[in-house]
């Protein structure tokens, strides 16, 4: 094991360097300031790297030699031009990196939908190029994550498979890393220092271990991170605003990618806008509209050809063609239902089997079910937060005269509220359309915490005390939690050191050239990561044509 443990920690220490490389070349070429934070940065490089294997895949399988051309070129370039100017940032993070990682992913599982779905679109990345309706074999591969891309460019047959797990480790532990440093140097108590506080708790708290990341965890990291770096706009420590519309466009587009209830929390931007002669349009630089595009587009293109939708499985947008089209499960209208049945907690009606499911979903028929059922399990979800809320308030009505100067209107109030009013925009369409917390985490988690802060505003003004140790205290408390709930994971565990991750119990089928597969694991029929295009729900019906030199599945 100490091998396989060696062969992990090199597996990790590269992607993190090729993504870093990545994000702070391109933030030196921008001209961004050197001091940028390492979220930023690795935000920056994991995005140009999905880009790229997205535009790739169009022709090509992301084959190893496309995985070793970008991490050997990356690393070569960044060590000739930049290794002088690293940071001490890059050699603690990798620090914390070879540290922390074990504790997240020892002894662990992947999350089930990673199992599911996630991990056997990967599979069909490394296996083909793109086909042509892919989704008539799993219809979730309709509404895959830019995350799956980047997973598919770092795994190869020369690192450890923990590289499927290194994206959702390097930016959880970046993340935690940036609101380290910003509650640890922070002297002065500001709406924004209470936000890092609450939100960074939270996530120690609810989302401490590796099975609980999936696909939903880096949407909600860049959503939190753009909040609290707008909370440092209004507070004026930066010069967002005049670039907040450019951010706008390259936010829309990350969650786009990403998850597309998450669109809307795009409207946080608008809080910064210079709306006096619509500044804001004219401060609109060409090569952040490009980037934009450069986003959108190939997604968008990639979309119709394995959905024929540009956002499965709405079907406004779905187009139809005479090449292919998706049937059964996969059609875009089933696929649609199914989703608003299940996530509007059909289930957890006792009578679920004798209920109407078109009616049921239809208005606001399903409320009473969802509010004894899911609602429920939200409250548990996000008890932490208000738990942590409540300590903060006790706290500062103890000590209200350190922190409060009496009661008088904050010039700051009125960006509060928009900001409210923004998030609870998608948070009502969440609520309507997609009621799971993980569809909406962000709304759920920002609208009470903004909703808190008003509240604060409205009674009295914060007085940017120094008095923040009991603050940076709950802090620290949460990251022994997050330590803690590991290890006692760890020492109750009974699975394997390594998550699994590789299935080689497969059935295997040709068909017209391309070899389709499914897993004949007697104990799970879940795919997992393979080396062929699997599917839990093949149909036995699917066929496979030419259109010129790409495959199209049809049934």
């Amino acid at each position: 094991m100490l091998v396989q443990l060696l062969h992990s920690i090199i597996t990790l220490t590269l992607i993190f360097t090729t993504i870093y490389c990545c994000g702070f070349g391109i933030l030196k070429k921008i001209n961004f300031k050197n001091d940028q934070d390492i979220f930023l940065k690795i935000l920056v490089g994991y995005t140009f790297v999905g880009t790229i294997t997205v535009l790739v895949h169009f022709f090509f399988k992301i084959h190893n030699i496309f995985s070793f051309l970008l991490i050997s070129s990356s690393v070569i370039f960044f060590t000739i031009f930049y290794f002088k100017e690293l940071k001490k940032e890059f050699f603690i993070f990798i620090s914390l990196l070879i540290l922390i990682s074990p504790f997240l992913f020892a002894y662990s599982d992947h999350p089930i939908d990673s199992n599911m779905y996630h991990h056997p679109y990967v599979s069909y990345l490394k296996a083909e190029k793109i086909i042509f309706a892919i989704a008539n074999i799993q219809f979730r591969f309709g509404h895959i994550s830019f995350l799956q891309f980047v997973q598919a460019a770092f795994i190869n047959d020369f690192f450890h498979d923990i590289a499927l797990s290194s994206i959702n480790i390097i930016f959880y532990l970046s993340f935690i890393f940036f609101v380290s440093k910003k509650i640890f140097i922070q002297k002065k108590l500001t709406y924004s220092f209470l936000t890092t506080i609450l939100i960074s708790g939270f996530i120690l708290i609810k989302f401490a271990r590796y099975r609980e990341f999936g696909n939903d965890l880096i949407p909600l990291l860049i959503c939190s991170y753009f909040l609290i770096i707008i909370l440092d706009e209004i507070n004026k420590k930066t010069n967002l605003s005049n670039n907040s519309f450019n951010l706008f466009l390259i936010f829309f587009a990350l969650m786009f990618v990403h998850k597309i209830s998450y669109v809307f929390a795009s409207l946080i931007f608008i809080v910064l806008f210079k709306y006096k002669n619509l500044k804001f349009l004219s401060d609109v630089k060409i090569s952040n509209i490009f980037v934009s595009f450069l986003i959108l587009i190939p997604w968008i293109v990639k979309n119709y050809f394995e959905t024929s939708c540009i956002v499965y499985p709405i079907e406004i947008t779905c187009f139809s063609n005479p090449y292919y089209s998706l049937s059964g499960l996969a059609d875009p209208s089933a696929a649609s239902w199914l989703t608003e049945i299940w996530a509007k907690g059909f289930i957890d009606n006792p009578e679920w089997r004798s209920l109407n499911l078109s009616e049921y979903a239809k208005g606001f028929n399903w409320v009473p079910t969802w509010i004894n059922g899911h609602f429920i399990k939200i409250l548990e979800i996000i008890s932490p937060l208000i738990f942590l809320i409540f300590l903060v308030s006790i706290y500062l009505a103890k000590n209200k005269k350190h922190f409060f100067l009496k009661k008088n209107e904050s010039e700051n109030k009125k960006y509060y509220s928009i900001l409210l009013i923004s998030i609870f925009v998608g948070l009502s369409i969440w609520f309507y359309k997609a009621p799971i917390f993980r569809y909406g985490s962000f709304y759920i988690i920002s609208f009470i915490i903004i909703g808190y802060l008003l509240l604060l505003i409205q009674f009295s003004k914060i007085n940017n005390s120094t008095k923040l140790n009991y603050f940076k205290g709950i802090f620290f408390i949460c990251l022994i939690f997050f330590v803690t709930k590991n290890m006692l994971r760890i020492h109750k565990s009974s699975t394997e050191f390594f998550p699994k991750t590789i299935n080689q119990d497969l059935k295997i089928q040709n068909i017209n050239g391309l070899n389709l597969s499914r897993s004949i694991n007697p104990s799970s029929s879940l795919c997992f990561y393979t080396y062929y295009i699997c599917s839990h729900e093949l149909p036995a019906n699917v066929k496979v044509n030419k259109l010129n030199n790409y495959f199209v599945i049809s049934r």
